[in-house]
């Protein structure tokens, strides 16, 4: 079945393709594929894209320019990706660090509300799931999201407080200030892991001159961070840039587990990883 912006996959998952969105829809009901729940979902998806599109001025500016008294003022999806951001309690970032795992968490509220009684929505690696009481699942995750191969898989189980994971990192589909190749956080929500993951990935860094940085707006014209310093390009790293830059990264992880925003995660720099619990993602055999 195709429907404008969206087409039906398999039973019980649906492709949303359209614009910026590439997200993948899944949903279950009794064990059963759920396709008209995962359809609605798709439909919600295409909402709030046209939604957010008449806040985008506000989406682009730095949360600590925002005064909460207006929050009430604004959609509901530009609400989450501002609560989420101001968790993370990064002043300079925009609201926009929130915006695929907003549109996840609410996708996937969509067609629970429409019959579906588990399910993930992955929007671009920025994935929402709600698991029924038995279910697991295996999430593969990349080690370089500049290959995008999968090359290691996390266990989630439906007693587990985690609800959103995301991944972050040079290669990506978004800048960054750090060196990690994949950064990937777990959370109670996909908007919270978003950000999460953006902040744990700026923070897996070093200073050394196989890193190469320029401004934001050099790589991207329309990007929401202009006048920051991003990396441009990574050279082969030492052995001691490598673990400095992962004993940054996990240095943030812990921060933000410690405040309870986070509820794990695990950084890749060139081969080497650091995570929190030590055996979250196992390679893929």
């Amino acid at each position: 079945m195709l429907d404008a912006g969206y087409r039906v996959l398999k039973p019980g998952r649906v492709l949303v393709d359209h614009g910026p969105i590439t997200m993948v829809i899944t949903a279950w009901a009794n064990r059963e594929p759920a396709t008209e729940a995962a359809a609605a979902g798709a439909r919600e998806a295409l909402r709030l894209l046209e939604e957010l599109a008449d806040h985008l001025d506000i989406a682009r500016t730095p949360v600590n320019l925002l005064a909460p008294a207006k929050d009430d003022m604004y959609p509901e999806v530009l609400r989450r990706m501002i609560k989420a951001v101001r968790m993370i309690e990064e002043d300079d970032f925009t609201p926009m660090a929130a915006v695929a795992g907003s549109f996840s968490d609410l996708v996937l509220e969509r067609m629970l509300s429409c019959g579906a009684e588990s399910g993930f929505v992955n929007n671009g690696g920025d994935i929402a799931l709600r698991l029924a009481l038995g279910e697991v699942l295996r999430v593969g995750i990349v080690q370089d999201l500049s290959t995008g191969d999968v090359t290691h898989l996390i266990k989630v189980n439906a007693g587990d407080d985690v609800q959103g994971i995301a991944t972050s990192g040079f290669g990506g589909r978004s800048l960054t200030k750090g060196v990690a190749s994949a950064a990937t956080v777990l959370a109670e929500n996909a908007a919270v892991a978003d950000a999460a993951a953006t902040a744990v990935a700026n923070a897996t860094n070093c200073d050394c001159p196989q890193v190469a940085r320029c401004l934001a707006q050099e790589i991207d014209g329309l990007t929401d961070i202009p006048g920051h310093i991003v990396t441009k390009n990574i050279g082969r790293l030492n052995n001691e840039d490598v673990r400095r830059a992962l004993e940054n990264g996990f240095a943030r992880l812990m921060e933000l587990k410690g405040r309870g925003v986070v509820n794990g995660g695990v950084i890749f720099v060139q081969g080497e990883s650091i995570s929190w619990p030590h055996n979250l993602a196992q390679p893929l055999r």
